[in-house]
């Protein structure tokens, strides 16, 4: 569908605002929303900079009525949903449209990842000077997450790995 080009009536316009805001607060993409409003997204945009008919404010509370939406399909689906039903698709829309409240904020950066790594190498270098055979055997017998734990554990604790807490007395 063509969008017509040139001057509309103050009229017109209202009644585009008034029919993008409405469709898109309702969960319609912009795309969509601009199409059965007859707008093209640069005049979404020039709406939005001139702040035309206050457009600028109405497009932010219909963004928040979006994002209420999302929480409310979100809350019965939740009431809702059976075991068999993947939320995915609906994380995946929370984490997108609203990541100040329902992303994770546990991202690990690039430099933590490789001191942790240079951190790991020097204990596992540590705990093999002290008793190389010893250890080499004790720790082939453990899977590499064991390993890690316990190299973890020991350091916590102050004392280096290559003391034998379980000597018998």
């Amino acid at each position: 569908m063509s969008i017509p080009r040139g001057r509309h009536s103050e009229k017109t316009i209202l009644w585009q605002q008034e029919t993008f805001l409405k469709t898109f607060a309702e969960g319609a993409s912009v795309r969509s929303s601009a199409r059965i409003a007859s707008i093209s997204r640069n005049t979404l945009a020039k709406w939005v900079e001139t702040d035309k008919n206050g457009f600028a404010k109405l497009y932010d509370q219909a963004q928040a009525d979006f994002k209420d939406g999302l929480i409310e399909t979100a809350m019965a689906r939740i009431k809702e949903q059976s075991p068999k039903d993947s939320p995915l698709l609906l994380i995946t829309m929370l984490n997108a449209y609203i990541p100040e409240r329902f992303r994770p904020n546990t991202i690990a950066t690039e430099e933590v990842a490789k001191e942790t790594i240079s951190e790991l190498r020097k204990l596992s270098k540590q705990a093999f000077e002290a008793h190389p055979r010893e250890k080499e055997e004790e720790m082939a017998s453990k899977s590499p997450l064991e390993q890690v734990e316990e190299l973890l554990t020991a350091k916590k604790q102050g004392k280096p790995k290559d003391t034998d807490d379980t000597t018998d007395s």
